[in-house]
């Protein structure tokens, strides 16, 4: 006599396509389809989910998906990570690190090498490029190493 038969539960969601394979963040950057998409680092993100939590409960109502298990996973995460959590320290590692785009060699600093460099935190330009390989060869030392300490300066280890 054969077990019971089990079915599946109908699919509620589209199939996701299969990888291209062109994704990439080593010496190399290549993020296929996210080549030229903005980037945020995680005190940015932080920043962002919290002024939407703050208009969502100053407003009263509540916006579609506010309370989803992921947006609620997502600033739990954040808020976790971020490394600069108050406003005015948020805008200012973005400009420092914002003047690196476009500079240094082949292209320059890409949106995604900001974003990492600003949520890293890296205390020498050694360890920035180890963390972030694609980084070698666009700036020299000095240069990086300068951004860092400034990032670095506005660190609040509480």
């Amino acid at each position: 006599m054969a077990g019971p038969t089990q079915t599946r539960p109908p699919t509620l969601s589209r199939a996701r396509p299969p990888p291209t394979g062109d994704e990439e963040a080593t010496t190399v950057l290549r993020l296929g389809d996210m080549d030229n998409t903005p980037c945020l680092s995680v005190a940015e993100c932080h920043e962002l989910l919290s002024r939407l939590a703050e208009k969502d409960s100053d407003g009263g109502n509540k916006r579609a998906g506010s309370s989803s298990d992921v947006y609620l996973k997502t600033r739990e995460y954040v808020g976790m990570f971020a490394r600069f959590k108050d406003s005015k320290t948020v805008t200012q590692v973005d400009a420092i690190s914002s003047a690196l785009l476009g500079k240094g060699a082949g292209g320059g600093v890409t949106a995604f090498e900001r974003a990492q460099l600003a949520t890293l935190c890296c205390d020498t330009a050694e360890e920035a490029r180890t963390l972030i390989p694609s980084l070698e060869g666009k700036l020299d030392d000095e240069a990086l190493q300068s951004v860092l300490d400034d990032i670095s300066k506005l660190r609040d280890f509480s």
